[in-house]
């Protein structure tokens, strides 16, 4: 069987119908009222569906989603401790992403299992039923998608479970005078080809705790791009396993796993409150403008984090835990993709170059630009011994989003469901589209009838 399939119920007779009819019913594995078959998603399945529309209704359609779009919409939702014993195999969605299956693997018996994801009163994903010790991953397969198919005639208020108090999390409702928006904010919450960004932050924010109390207002006025920056930490630590601990102000977060914890403070390099040092065209003015202007940039929001009163390694949270600085560039557009080299520079004082063909390696005392001196060597200064690492990456601004979403049309910002829908409307007219932050499926002009 497919990956994808399509679950369809035979809801007409094909007596005294052409004969064809009853041959084609057969061949989807109906051919009685009330049966419901598993069909695998191609071309020749849904025409074979089109051409028995009157006898047949589509349940539920179901997609396999990839590991990276598994970890955008739930991932969140997924304990640490859980990778010790269970191994995820394969990740499926219904077409309107709005239940999620996991195919699974016991690692202690070796036997398979499947969890069905459900939405809760906040909009996160979490469990809403499992099972296990089935001797096979095809087993298991079709008796999970037996169950979603069961789950999906549900309402969502079956899948609520009492325990989430208040409502959903949401970064995008605008909370402040439209005249203080960010830029940046308007076009995320505007425009089609920015649809893919929404959808992946709009999964992440049901579980986001807003401990300062101030993130959605920075999130849409004077701190868009740091906000940004936390957002693309947070999702990169959980896919990497961790999990965050709540109820924490200081550092930004505290995340959790089996093999350890670790704390990170995010910062950022903001654009100056007057005047704009725009990066120069000429190539030995641009190599001293990132040899010397951008480390002292970056030198000036690390110094800063080091010389707190109360230092963030001295709270009880974080002892015998490795604290992490996380720093991203915003200081002027595409700053981003000089920090790297400005960064490592920076923290180590040391510079390696290419002089006639062969590398040369010199320490750095300070850089230099203009009135403004820092001295180089972040490591070497007093207390730098309880930061374990110094985090930077090129790529973690607003765009990277629109990449980690592969399974949306980046510039008409229709889910994959509503672009095969346009093409086999008369197939599956009887399934409605619920995704929140498909483009079509949210115009209430076109949302398909339910």
């Amino acid at each position: 069987m497919g990956k994808a399939v399509i679950m369809i119920e035979q809801t007409g007779s094909p007596i005294r119908r052409h004969h064809s009819q009853r041959e084609t019913l057969i061949g989807l594995s109906l051919n009685r009222i009330g049966r419901v078959a598993q069909v695998p998603d191609t071309l020749q399945t849904r025409g074979m569906i089109a051409k028995v529309r009157h006898l047949v209704r589509v349940v539920t359609e179901l997609r396999e989603l990839s590991r990276r779009r598994f970890e955008g919409l739930a991932g969140y939702a997924r304990t640490p401790e859980i990778v010790l014993y269970v191994e995820e195999i394969e990740w499926y969605a219904t077409c309107d992403e709005r239940l999620i299956g996991l195919l699974v693997r016991d690692r202690i018996d070796h036997d398979f299992g499947w969890i069905i994801l459900g939405r809760d009163e906040r909009l996160r994903f979490r469990a809403i039923d499992v099972n296990g010790s089935l001797p096979s991953p095809e087993a298991a397969r079709q008796q999970l998608f037996e169950r979603i198919k069961e789950q999906y005639e549900r309402p969502d208020e079956d899948y609520h479970q009492g325990d989430s108090p208040g409502p959903p999390t949401d970064f995008f409702k605008p909370i402040v005078a439209p005249e203080r928006l960010n830029p940046l904010f308007k076009i995320l919450i505007s425009e089609p080809r920015y649809s893919p960004a929404r959808g992946l932050i709009e999964a992440m924010m049901r579980f986001y705790e807003d401990t300062d109390g101030n993130f959605v207002e920075q999130f849409q006025t004077t701190a868009f791009d740091a906000r940004i920056w936390e957002l693309y930490l947070f999702a990169t630590f959980v896919e990497l396993g961790y999990a965050p601990v709540t109820d924490l102000a200081v550092p930004d977060f505290l995340f959790s796993s089996p093999f350890g914890s670790v704390g990170v403070e995010a910062t950022s390099v903001n654009p100056p409150n007057v005047g704009d040092v725009k990066p120069p065209n000429d190539k030995t003015e641009l190599i001293a403008y990132m040899e010397n202007y951008v480390p002292i940039k970056l030198a000036r929001v690390l110094r800063r984090k080091l010389g707190k009163k109360k230092p963030y390694w001295d709270a009880a949270e974080m002892q015998g835990i490795p604290f992490i600085i996380a720093v991203q560039d915003f200081h002027s557009p595409g700053a981003m993709r000089m920090i790297p080299s400005a960064m490592t520079e920076y923290v180590f004082g040391v510079r390696h170059s290419l002089d006639d063909g062969g590398r040369r390696i010199e320490w750095i005392n300070e850089h230099v630009w203009e009135n403004s001196r820092e001295r180089s060597g972040f490591f070497n200064f007093p207390n730098a011994e309880n930061i374990s690492a110094v985090i930077v990456n090129a790529q973690g601004t607003l765009p990277k989003f629109i990449a980690w979403d592969t399974s949306r049309n980046s510039v008409t910002g229709e889910c994959a469901w509503c672009e095969r829908v346009l093409h086999a409307a008369s197939v599956i007219r009887t399934i409605q589209c619920r995704s929140r932050s498909c483009t079509r499926c949210m115009n209430p002009a076109i949302r398909k009838p339910g």
